[in-house]
């Protein structure tokens, strides 16, 4: 049998759900179909999303499902991947747990699925055709919703005992501090994803503080919870100088640099490939990220380490999702 040549991958996040057929020979992306994520009250609801992207992908394309080696879904959430769970996801729904996500795919669509983390997959992206390429030994940490990680070492994805190694949005950056969606406290999450941003600045237009933001979101309702402040937005507000916004960018770029210093200190990888829709967008988070990473870690391995951007932007974790699935095939 001639070897597939398409692979299917899905990238679920907080606030999108991305499907795409993918080229595997090169790592493009043929056709796509995207739809708005939101808060799942069901495993139901949660694969019906998957099933949309997935179906609309395919007629993008123009590619029967039997020309595929198969699907790669990448969730913001902890996956055993052996057994294809979704174990749970503090961004998306903390009712869904234990979804056999691989065998409900595997029933709909007759061929093999593979299901990982949202950032192990964009790392596997990136390490095959983007900003990881040539480079072993890496940390890949995408900042959108929440905060994500994933570790290569020797060219393979670093799952860790449960699956779950890279968890960086999950370490601690003040032991006494703000509550994590997750459950925790004082997490690198809670002070530097674009939700915790949101929050921020959110809250100092509560204070009465004048912003640009109020301009660029016409209806904005500072007390509304549910609200999102896009990279977009907040990339016309660092443009505009506005003082609320660099702010509360400068300072989540600190926590970011923080966090990162500590894995420079403890894992000493050659490279750290930063990725997201504000890290895209907003180039004073990453710089501001970058420097503090370098202050804060130990001196030589702080010099010595290199940091960049994804270089496939919103494909990194589709790209990479297809090339896991054409790997279990």
């Amino acid at each position: 049998m001639a070897k597939a040549k398409y692979a299917i991958g899905v990238d679920f996040g907080g606030t999108k759900v991305l499907g795409a057929v993918v080229d595997l020979a090169r790592g493009k992306v043929v056709g796509e179909y995207k739809v708005a994520s939101s808060a799942y009250d069901s495993g139901e609801a949660l694969m019906d999303r998957i099933y949309e992207v997935v179906d609309g992908a395919l007629a993008a394309a123009d590619v029967k499902i039997t020309d595929c080696a198969g699907i790669g879904v990448g969730i913001a959430g902890q996956v055993d991947a052996e057994r294809g769970l979704l174990i749970g996801t503090a961004n998306l729904s903390r009712s869904v747990v234990d979804l056999p996500m691989g065998e409900n795919i595997q029933k709909r669509y007759g061929v093999p699925a593979a299901i990982r983390n949202d950032v192990q997959i964009a790392a596997k992206g990136e390490s095959k055709f983007g900003a990881g390429k040539k480079c072993d030994d890496f940390i890949c940490v995408f900042i959108g919703t929440g905060i994500g990680g994933a570790i290569v070492r020797k060219g393979e994805i670093l799952p860790g005992f449960s699956g779950n190694a890279g968890e960086i949005g999950h370490t601690t950056v003040d032991a006494n501090g703000r509550i994590c969606g997750c459950g925790g406290r004082g997490h690198l999450e809670a002070y530097a994803s674009r939700t915790a941003m949101t929050k921020v600045i959110l809250g100092e237009l509560r204070r009465g503080r004048k912003s640009i933001v109020t301009d660029l979101i016409p209806g904005l309702d500072p007390t509304d919870n549910a609200a999102a402040i896009k990279s977009g937005v907040m990339k016309k507000a660092v443009k505009a100088g506005d003082a609320v916004v660099m702010e509360t960018v400068v300072d989540a770029g600190k926590y970011i640099g923080m966090g990162l210093a500590t894995v420079v200190n403890f894992v000493n990888p050659q490279r750290i490939v930063l990725g997201g829709g504000v890290i895209d967008s907003v180039d004073l988070l990453f710089e501001t990220a970058e420097a503090w990473t370098r202050k804060e870690a130990l001196p030589y391995a702080g010099q010595m380490v290199e940091i960049v951007k994804a270089e496939l932007g919103d494909y990194s974790g589709v790209v990479g999702a297809a090339v896991i699935a054409s790997e279990v095939a």
